[in-house]
Order: structure tokens, then C-alpha cells, then sequence
């Protein structure tokens, strides 16, 4: 599963509100999105992949762009499988929370800026509709 901005803010445990109410989200990661009344994070990034997950290998680069009006607050380990820089090359921190098959990020990916990443993701989502076809022909009882 692969999900961008408010779908990484659904996989998180709460989404807190400007008034400060949290929301129960999904609870994937051990974290909460927080909103912020003025805009948080604007800019173009690169996001290089620290480690192998489901949208390719560790080292691949490709462009994205982030633009929100929240923070992620961990409540726990959060296990991130990309490294942030900006559009100048300075380092701008982690994002891809990674569980599993599961990436979630807050920056929107360009991937025409790396067609390997889409691929990636493709091949694995194929394998993983395989591995589901196979495991649901296995429950099925005969008549």
C-alpha cells in the first residue's frame, strides 16, 4: 500500500483538529497529525529511499513536492524508509513512514522524475494481489 500526505494523516493513530480535538484515525503508525492554523511545510524536494521497501532500493532518488498544514507527532518508533532534502540540497529530515508492505509519505512523489519508482510500486502491488489470490483460494471451503 502506498499513501501520500492526507492518506499517510489517515494511517496515523489521531488526526488532532485546530481546536486541538483528536480524531481516531486507522492507528498503522505510532504517530498523530496535527493540524496548524498557518502553512507548515511548502516546498520541492528530493527524497532518496534509506532503505529497500516497496518503492524500490535503497539509494534511489527521485523529485516531490510537499505542501500541508500539519506535523507529524510520533507517540512511539516510527521506522522511516526515505531522506529528505530540499530544492538547494540541504537536508530536510525523514518521511516514508514504513511498515511492511506499507509506505506512507507526506510528500507527493513526481514519478516521472524516476519511472523505476512506479514500477517499484506496480510490482509490488501485483505480487501482493498474487499472494492475496493465493491465500483466499487456500480459506475457500468446497461446496
Amino acid at each position: 500500500m502506498f499513501a501520500e500526505c492526507g492518506g499517510m494523516m489517515y494511517l496515523a493513530q489521531a488526526l488532532r483538529d485546530f481546536n486541538g480535538c483528536a480524531h481516531e484515525m486507522v492507528g498503522l503508525f505510532q504517530a498523530e497529525a496535527v493540524m496548524q492554523k498557518a502553512r507548515f511545510t511548502l516546498g520541492y524536494r528530493a527524497v532518496e529511499l534509506s532503505r529497500s521497501c516497496i518503492l524500490g532500493e535503497a539509494g534511489v532518488t527521485a523529485r516531490g513536492h510537499e505542501f500541508h498544514y500539519s506535523s507529524l507527532v510520533p507517540t512511539g518508533r516510527l521506522d522511516y524508509a526515505c531522506r529528505l532534502s530540499g530544492a538547494r540540497g540541504e537536508f530536510r529530515g525523514h518521511d516514508g513512514l514504513a511498515m511492511n508492505h506499507v509506505v506512507a509519505l507526506y510528500t507527493h512523489l513526481h514519478f516521472a522524475s524516476c519511472p523505476d519508482i512506479a514500477r517499484s510500486l506496480a510490482e509490488s502491488a501485483c505480487r501482493s494481489n498474487k499472494s492475496a489470490s493465493r491465500t483466499s483460494s487456500l480459506l475457500t471451503l468446497p461446496a
